[in-house]
């Protein structure tokens, strides 16, 4: 089951979408023989949802049934910190594209302030930092940006860390988000992270054709 899922997620990250779904089922299948597993099953209805959204079908209904599965679940407090904000950002990014930037922003504002586990503290303050910025709040964005930094270094996330400093970068504009962004791509190389490196180039792009 577990193996199911992470070959599914591999498969996401490549966009090889047929590979994905495949490997759902398979887990889905695993998961239906089993008693319990409450863990699993959310991540299930996670992966699941965000399967459909990279496949541009309708999420809401699948969000939603992740949420029914999260709700009775018996889970650790940190893994229901993360799993809650796992929802919140993938309700937020759908309503992000659709342009209510401060309806994404209050998910992200419903969040807990405690900070139970650094993976949810990443995505809260990740979130709050986008969200201000498109509020025209860029000081208050630029500081949170650093804190979701500073959370995905304690929790050893590298990846997220990449993602915090294009945030960063994102927000400091050019030439200033120039150190952010080359810190970025470092940190993309090393992980050989292609669809990183592309997000890291795609920024660039844009801000050099904003000059």
């Amino acid at each position: 089951m577990w193996l199911h899922l992470g070959h599914a997620s591999c498969a996401l990250r490549a966009r090889a979408l047929d590979d994905a779904s495949a490997h759902l089922t398979r887990a889905a299948a695993a998961l239906a023989g089993l008693a319990g597993h409450d863990d699993a099953r959310v991540e299930l209805a996670l992966v699941q949802a965000y399967a459909a959204s990279q496949r541009g079908e309708p999420v809401l209904a699948a969000l939603d049934a992740v949420e029914a599965t999260l709700a009775p679940a018996a889970l650790a407090p940190a893994d229901a910190a993360c799993f809650r904000a796992r929802v919140v950002d993938q309700r937020a990014y759908q309503l992000n594209r659709a342009g209510d930037h401060a309806a994404a922003l209050a998910l992200f504002e419903s969040l807990p302030t405690s900070d139970v586990h650094p993976f949810a503290s990443y995505r809260r303050d990740a979130g709050l930092a986008f969200g201000c910025l498109r509020a025209g709040r860029p000081d208050e964005a630029l500081r949170l940006a650093l804190r979701a930094c500073e959370h995905a270094g304690d929790g050893g996330y590298t990846r997220l860390r990449a993602m915090g400093l294009l945030l960063v970068a994102r927000i400091q504009g050019q030439p200033d988000g120039d150190l952010a962004r080359a810190r970025a791509h470092a940190i993309a190389r090393r992980l050989d992270d292609h669809e990183l490196l592309a997000r890291v180039e795609r920024q660039a792009r844009r801000g050099s054709e904003r000059e």
